[in-house]
């Protein structure tokens, strides 16, 4: 099942149903979101209709981010050291005067995810990723989100990963405030292993995801052995190419 081709669009004129610019270097990005793109003013033009029902609401919870961000440097509340950004890194939640902007960029990635475009994704995906950097209690629950948007991407592989360790490791006894402790750091898990059974958190996007995850495995395998049955005598090199064309 290629990964890269779940009907997420990337580097496309927005505008239906053109064509013309699908995927080329010199597309034009909306100046108000950032992430969609057109293939020139006369489609951006035409598509504004349709389109600033997501760009403005984008606009105006980027500019309430940076307006929270410019708050919280002026005025950084106690414990931060004057700077909670190089002070209070992981426990930004625990300090009361980040909260405000904390929300801000929350609400920022939900009006991203009106988008539907690989940009849009990308963006959301980095956003809710530096919020766990941040913030690693996630008091705002943006680990729901962040399995889906790797899968959206085609990155299965980081989102088993970023499912384990909350799954093996989120247990009672993990000290939030110890920055010295291992934070989302599984990597190249194996997604054939058996179901964990009894995890240390539970999810319910997280089971969503892990049981896509699972599913694409099994049919990745189908695949791979029907072209074995169909080509048995295919070379490495063929059977490489099958399975990077098909699976990704």
């Amino acid at each position: 099942m290629p990964r890269m081709n779940l009907g997420l669009p990337f580097d496309h004129c927005s505008h239906l149903p053109c064509r013309s610019g699908f995927q080329s270097p010199s597309l034009l990005r909306c100046g108000g979101c950032q992430v969609v793109k057109y293939c020139g003013q006369p489609h951006q033009k035409a598509d504004r209709p349709r389109h600033k029902v997501q760009c403005i609401p984008i606009k105006q919870t980027k500019d309430k981010v940076t307006e929270e961000e410019a708050k919280l440097r002026a005025n950084p509340g106690e414990d931060t050291d004057g700077n909670p950004f190089d002070n209070a890194v992981g426990i930004f939640y625990f300090v009361p005067s980040t909260r405000p902007y904390m929300q801000a960029r929350f609400d920022y990635i939900s009006a991203i995810l009106n988008v539907r475009t690989g940009e849009a994704v990308e963006v959301a995906l980095d956003q809710s990723l530096d919020m766990l950097r941040l913030s690693r209690a996630d008091n705002l629950s943006v680990r729901s989100q962040v399995p889906a948007l790797y899968l959206r991407l085609g990155r299965d592989q980081d989102a088993y990963d970023f499912i384990k360790w909350y799954a093996v490791e989120r247990d009672t006894k993990y000290n939030w405030d110890d920055m010295s402790l291992p934070f989302l750091n599984l990597h190249e898990e194996d997604a054939f292993e058996a179901i964990i059974e009894k995890p240390h958190y539970t999810d319910l996007s997280h089971v969503v995801a892990s049981t896509l995850i699972k599913i694409r495995l099994m049919k990745d395998l189908e695949g791979l052995r029907a072209f074995l049955r169909s080509k048995p005598n295919a070379s490495g090199e063929a059977r490489k190419s099958h399975t990077t064309t098909h699976i990704g």
